[in-house]
C-alpha cells in the first residue's frame, strides 16, 4: 500500500487521502536485473537512513548522470557508479534525493507497475517523467534532457 503524497498524482492521486493505491510491483529489477531501471521509473526501496522504512519515489538520474538539486539550483551532482537520484513528483512533500542525495541501485526493491486497488485506478498507466524536472537532468553529463 502507499502512503503520502510524494508521488501524487502519479500514486494517491485522491487528495482527502481516504484512498491509498495498492500496486503491482515487479521484483525482477533487483541485482543484475538493474540495468533495465532507467530515468522516469517508479521503484520501492529501502530508505537509506532507516532500512525499516520502505520509499516509493521516481528515478531521476542514473549513474554519470548530473542533475542539479531543487535545494542548490547553481550547482550539480554528477550520480556515482551503482547509484541514481530518486525524487517524489509532489517534491514539496517529498524526502528523497534532495534530502538524502543519490542512492544505491542495491537498495531498490522494485519498479511499481500500476495500481491495482481500488478498482477504480487498476491498469491505470502511470505517467511518464514529469516535463518540469527534465531541464534539472544532463544525462551521462551532456546536454540537458529538455534539448
Amino acid at each position: 500500500m502507499i502512503k503520502g503524497r510524494s508521488m501524487q498524482p502519479a500514486l494517491n492521486p485522491d487528495s482527502n487521502r481516504l484512498k491509498n493505491d495498492v500496486v503491482l510491483v515487479d521484483k525482477t529489477i533487483r541485482g543484475m536485473m538493474s540495468s533495465r531501471l532507467k530515468r522516469g521509473d517508479i521503484v520501492t526501496f529501502t530508505s537509506p537512513h532507516d532500512p525499516d522504512c520502505h520509499l516509493v519515489k521516481r528515478i531521476i538520474a542514473l549513474p554519470h548522470d548530473c542533475i542539479v538539486p531543487l535545494s542548490s539550483p547553481d550547482s550539480y551532482v554528477r550520480i556515482p557508479n551503482g547509484q541514481c537520484w530518486v525524487e517524489g513528483d509532489e517534491s514539496f512533500h517529498s524526502s528523497d534525493s534532495n534530502t538524502f542525495g543519490p542512492i544505491p541501485i542495491a537498495l531498490i526493491d522494485a519498479r511499481v507497475i500500476t495500481p491495482v486497488w481500488p478498482l477504480s485506478r487498476f491498469g491505470t498507466r502511470l505517467p511518464l517523467l514529469p516535463e518540469w524536472k527534465k531541464p534539472r537532468i544532463y544525462p551521462n553529463g551532456g546536454p540537458r534532457m529538455s534539448e
